[in-house]
């Protein structure tokens, strides 16, 4: 992508991403409160719905408690009478009479336990016997006289044709006893709950009734009552609380407003009120906002085809032209130069680049004279410097000559000499504690000549630490600072003792002394963690150095503890990690 399109693209990225975010956040807000505001209203509808669905089932509950509490029902199902009978029949007719009234029921079945049966429509129902083996005879008799409620798509036992019914059920018992002596069947009309829901019902909102399984059993379409209902939400809407959500019934965007019920306050049946409005019909009122920000961003568009013909193009060659020159001055052409421009501070620049390219001529020239000049300076360097190797030959040569005069003290020390430069100047920060142990007993064989046999030592360490990895010049200036501090000049028994071993998979080496020891404040200062300008005056440059490369190769746990007691000696903890690694070339 050239530099003008992604110049083009920031700007309309700019200004468009906020007009199209302020346009999809204005939509969701408006969506949401619009969404609130329909799902309060229908779910106050739904409310008011539900009670008069309890009004009907309390009719119905109503009419059938007149039925059981008829003497002459009670004598016909307790007494196989003449008389029972004919007072049965006369009331019946009364009753027929009311069930006619009654234009919600469709009809009304007696059973009794001793097997007879009576209803009110010339209409096929099952024997006492097949009614005895439905799950709905069951519920009749744990429910002990109190209502049971069987919806159409379970009492295919008592349908007649494909008209659907509700079915209200139970048992009448003996008030004596309390046993049952028969049972009272009443077939509901399904129209009836048609006069509820049509005041619900408005424009393209469906509603339904579903069961705590998820089954529509009421619908105005017939053709869903049975259905399982289709919905993402279903175990949500099933859930028992009331609520609004968006969900699609089949494939379509829908807000689904649920309540719960029960059929009445001794049931413990669950329904759950449904209604479904497409969301299309309900979002019409946010088609301004949409509308709008689709304006806005034609006309964002138009100003950024504007911006590009009268400015960005004058801006994008100035700097294509800018960039061009820096590349040739990259490649080392010096001689390149900026043209000028008509806006003030484009001009401006191109001369800026300019004067800078000149200046960087001058540098250039006056850097290669300084360069040519460095040379020769670090040549003359090199020509005086000496051979390591040199001086390893020479020390050979001083050993050979003091071994031929018989001097065995200069040859001594010529020998440990050497070991003391071949390790210091070895390269590598460590090397094995057997080399570092080397470097330290030929300091002191040399300091034994120099101070005429005014001390001994003493070397115990552990050959398993032989081979593990120190840091490399560590043990020398302690001992070091021993032999300047820790002994008078006429001391006799001057004894220096180092040994080594490894505790806890940590490495270690005591330096022990038999000198004057250190005095209490200064041993307080000396093992500080942090240790401060009182420590330097109060310890040798050479013991700090080793604490402070100890710190920072090996980090904190690791470095020098220092015990000491005055006239008594002083005792030097040194610990270090174990490493293992390469052989040293030394």
């Amino acid at each position: 992508m050239k530099f003008q399109q992604k110049v083009l693209v920031a700007f309309l990225v700019l200004i468009l991403v906020p007009i199209i975010v302020l346009g999809v956040v204005s939509y969701q807000v408006s969506s949401s409160a619009l969404k609130e505001k329909v799902g309060r209203e229908t779910l106050q509808t739904l409310k008011a719905t539900n009670i008069n669905l309890q009004m009907v089932m309390s009719e119905v509950n109503s009419f059938s408690n007149y039925v059981i509490a008829s003497q002459e029902v009670e004598n016909f199902l307790r007494y196989n009478q003449e008389q029972s009978i004919i007072n049965f029949y006369s009331s019946g007719q009364s009753m027929a009479g009311l069930l006619y009234t009654q234009s919600r029921l469709e009809d009304l079945i007696l059973y009794s336990t001793r097997g007879q049966v009576y209803h009110f429509r010339k209409s096929t129902i099952p024997s006492l016997e097949e009614f005895r083996e439905t799950e709905f005879y069951h519920r009749i008799v744990n429910g002990k006289g109190r209502e049971v409620w069987l919806s159409p798509v379970d009492n295919q036992i008592f349908m007649s044709g494909d008209t659907p019914f509700y079915i209200h059920g139970r048992a009448i018992r003996d008030v004596d006893t309390l046993e049952d002596i028969g049972y009272v069947i009443m077939k509901i009309k399904i129209e009836r709950f048609d006069d509820i829901f049509m005041n619900l019902h408005k424009g393209d909102s469906k509603e339904m009734i579903v069961d705590e399984e998820g089954r529509i059993v009421y619908h105005r379409n017939r053709s869903f009552i049975g259905r399982s209902m289709n919905l993402a939400n279903r175990s949500k809407i099933l859930s028992g609380e009331d609520g609004t959500v968006i969900d699609y019934l089949d494939g379509e965007k829908s807000l689904v407003t649920y309540i719960s019920g029960t059929l009445n306050d001794r049931d413990a049946t669950k329904y759950f009120l449904v209604s479904t409005k497409p969301w299309h019909t309900i979002s019409n009122e946010t088609q301004y906002i949409r509308q709008t920000t689709f304006g806005l961003v034609l006309i964002v568009l138009v100003f950024a085809v504007l911006f590009n013909l009268f400015f960005l193009n004058r801006i994008v060659s100035f700097i294509t032209e800018f960039l061009n020159k820096m590349k040739r001055v990259e490649n080392g052409d010096l001689t390149a130069r900026m043209p000028s421009f008509n806006f003030l501070e484009l001009n401006h620049l191109a001369k800026s680049f300019n004067e800078m390219v000149e200046k960087t001529v001058i540098l250039l020239q006056r850097i290669k004279s300084e360069q040519e000049l460095k040379r020769k300076a670090e040549f003359q360097v090199l020509q005086n410097q000496i051979n390591p190797h040199f001086l390893y030959n020479t020390l050979e040569s001083i050993n050979s000559l003091a071994v031929l005069n018989d001097q065995q003290d200069i040859s001594k020390m010529t020998i440990h000499l050497g070991k003391l430069l071949r390790i210091s100047i070895n390269a590598s920060d460590e090397v094995s504690v057997q080399n570092e142990m080397r470097h330290v007993m030929s300091y002191m064989e040399i300091q034994k000549v120099r101070y005429n046999d005014g001390f001994t030592f003493e070397v115990s360490v552990d050959e398993d630490l032989f081979n593990y990895r120190i840091l490399k010049l560590v043990l020398q200036p302690l001992v070091e600072n021993i032999l300047i501090h820790a002994f008078d000049r006429k001391q006799q028994d001057a004894v220096i003792r180092i040994t080594g071993g490894i505790d806890k998979g940590k490495g270690y080496f005591y330096i022990e002394d038999n000198g004057i020891g250190i005095r209490r404040d200064v041993l307080k200062i000396l093992n500080e963690r942090n240790q401060g300008m009182q420590a330097r005056k109060q310890m040798s440059h050479g013991v700090m150095n080793v604490q402070n490369r100890l710190k920072l190769y090996y980090g904190e746990p690791f470095g020098l503890i220092i015990c000491s007691k005055e006239n008594e000696g002083t005792t030097i903890k040194l610990t270090f990690p174990l490493r293992k690694g390469e052989e040293d070339e030394v």
